[in-house]
């Protein structure tokens, strides 16, 4: 009975072990984009709250045949936002001009732009 002790204490142990891998890395989506635009405009939000931290006006890209000509990203504190060669970006280094793709992630208001909060943002840099 000593014997098996140890033995079921390091397999007990492993288990918790196990259970604590911590909060998965941000990853980007491997889908395609819902939004694929320039940013038009750029609206940062109070920094004190849990909420949006920003809300980005993207509009599509010519030729590209979408039902939403804009959409309205909010981004928060969640929001992964990296460059073309996988680069973790800062909301401060967004500028309106730049071509985006965005994930959006829960509710989405179907109006006129597409509003919601986007999971990840990848910045072009071409």
């Amino acid at each position: 009975m000593k014997v098996y002790a140890p033995l079921m204490l390091a397999a007990v142990l492993l288990l918790l072990l196990a259970g604590c891998r911590g909060d998965e890395p941000k990853r980007m989506p491997d889908t395609l984009p819902d939004v694929r635009g320039y940013i038009s405009h750029i609206k940062k939000t109070a920094e004190k709250s849990d909420q949006s931290k920003a809300v980005l006006l993207v509009r599509t890209i010519e030729g590209i045949d979408v039902k939403q000509k804009e959409a309205d990203i909010q981004l928060d504190k969640n929001t992964l936002i990296e460059s073309q060669s996988g680069e973790y970006l800062k909301l401060e280094q967004l500028r309106e001009g730049q071509e985006v793709e965005a994930w959006f992630e829960g509710d989405v208001v179907d109006a006129e732009p597409v509003r919601g909060y986007v999971k990840a943002v990848r910045v072009k840099t071409e």
